[in-house]
């Protein structure tokens, strides 16, 4: 059981990392309760499903509608694969939470249950970090340096609302 709880607690720091980089690259709030917080979305829309293609910090960026189209395109283009490798992720994730509350443990599922969740969470992380930088460039250079103030800004309210609390 020693060694499962290891796998896990690899897994689960691993899962952390990246799935903090590409929400950070999209620069929607983290997956605590604030998913619908002052941007009106939903989880769906935080990973490129349905809505108006636009992150929230971009529509503060008076954007010119041909920089709307095209980012509102580039977040379509890979939306429903970035959504499978979410499920994908969550899935093996679900399952491998299910073993520990059964109290079952094998060790071969439980490597292939985590470099699974692994592999999804390294391929949604490029793809993100592939749509970020293409969205990036699409924007002018004041405009770049607007959306990284405000990403700098919310990181700083995000850090100062987690205050002293441990990591999971």
């Amino acid at each position: 059981m020693n060694t499962f709880k290891r796998s896990l607690a690899v897994f689960l720091a691993t899962s952390s990392i990246a799935l903090a980089l590409p929400l950070a690259a999209n620069a929607g709030p983290m997956m605590g309760g604030g998913m619908g917080g002052d941007c009106g979305q939903g989880r769906s829309a935080m990973r490129g499903g349905p809505g108006d293609g636009l992150p929230p910090m971009m529509k503060k960026l008076k954007l010119t509608p041909e920089q709307e189209a095209k980012i509102t395109e580039l977040r379509k283009q890979d939306s429903e694969l970035i959504s499978a490798k979410y499920q994908s992720m969550r899935d093996s994730r679900a399952q491998l939470h299910e073993m520990q509350k059964n109290g079952d443990y094998d060790e071969a599922k439980v490597k292939a249950l985590t470099e699974q969740g692994a592999q999804a969470m390294a391929e949604m992380a490029q793809l993100r970090a592939r749509q970020h930088h293409q969205m990036m460039e699409v924007l002018s250079p004041e405009q770049r340096q607007q959306f990284a103030a405000q990403r700098e800004e919310r990181m700083k309210r995000w850090e100062k609302k987690r205050g002293d609390k441990p990591a999971a």
